[in-house]
């Protein structure tokens, strides 16, 4: 057989493009694999590799993972072609970009913590199939070019919750704070978080504020006998409460840690120490200290399947 010889692109751009794309876009890389490749049904999808014809990825499926070249579909830089390739691959699906748009009624908004606060909307036409917990959707927030992406905390009938980290009156805490009952919200996309498999051992969630909605929907919706350790860190103890209402596992072990200096530092000294190496890691931080935290937990425990989500941007306006 002889192995075709592609030609690579710098590689400081190759790295930040790919931490970049594994980080936020992983829904997009298994749209990708399914309309690109041999594997049919991907459970999860790492980009490897960046070429000047296309990408490379490692596709994981229930009989493993294998590695395939997809091309881009237009010549074009890097940065313009991906994104090219991903449209490409959708329409190639038959699905439509932001084919899921939702507009949604206020009903409450109430304070739940001293950072968080709770939107309580009204789903109205859409049905219970069409979202779920755990589901990332981008709200429209004014000033805010592409919107702000929060998780759909819980679900209650025709009702959903959407609880929003405020702080420092960014953009995005000044629109929570100011809806009332009766306004109207948009939400854009909504799909679930790329998960690693829990059910293989001992798991481990972990995140700042920002991720407390997402671990709050996992455990609620928890099936799995192995133990979950859950490592948080907050800047406000008192944001602690937001676990209040959550049934937690009864094998599940959570450890509250105080924001240091860094971000997510507090996080990668504790876990070092955990009396079970996990099989299975997600969390969302900083995306710098996501990078950072990521390295460290693959090198403490490369047998496991870590999913780091970077969430957010120090300076970046929420």
């Amino acid at each position: 057989m002889t192995t075709m010889t592609r030609t690579p692109i710098d590689r400081h751009d190759a790295q930040e493009i790919i931490e970049h794309v594994n980080e936020g876009h992983v829904p997009e890389l298994i749209l990708c694999a399914r309309a690109f490749t041999s594997i049919s049904v991907p459970t999860h999808t790492q980009m490897t590799d960046v070429f000047t014809d296309g990408f490379q990825l490692d596709v994981t499926d229930a009989d493993g993972t294998t590695r395939h070249f997809v091309p881009y579909s237009v010549p074009e830089s890097p940065h313009v072609a991906i994104r090219a390739t991903v449209d490409a691959a959708m329409k190639k699906l038959g699905i439509k970009p932001d084919a899921r748009v939702a507009h949604w009624n206020v009903l409450d908004n109430r304070v739940i913590t001293p950072h968080f606060r709770r939107l309580v909307l009204d789903l109205q036409e859409d049905t219970r199939e069409d979202w779920k917990p755990g589901y990332a959707c981008r709200f429209d927030v004014p000033g805010q070019e592409h919107g702000r992406p929060y998780t759909l905390r819980r679900l209650n009938g025709q009702q959903t919750e959407v609880d929003v980290y405020c702080h420092d009156h960014t953009l995005g805490s000044q629109w929570a704070e100011g809806l009332q009952a009766g306004d109207t919200v948009t939400a854009r996309g909504g799909r679930h978080e790329g998960m690693p498999d829990f059910s293989k051992g001992a798991a481990l969630l972990l995140g700042d504020e920002t991720a407390l909605p997402t671990i709050a929907a996992l455990l609620e919706g928890w099936a799995h006998e192995h133990p979950v350790h859950v490592l948080l860190e907050v800047r406000d103890p008192a944001d602690q409460r937001y676990l209040d209402d959550v049934t937690v596992p009864a094998h599940c072990a959570v450890t509250w840690l105080t924001t240091g200096v860094e971000s997510g530092a507090s996080i990668r000294h504790e876990f070092s120490g955990l009396a079970q190496a996990p099989a299975a890691v997600w969390g969302a931080l900083e995306v710098e200290s996501a990078k950072t935290t990521r390295k460290a937990l693959q090198a403490a425990y490369p047998e496991a399947d870590v999913r780091i989500t970077g969430y957010w941007r120090v300076n970046e306006m929420n």
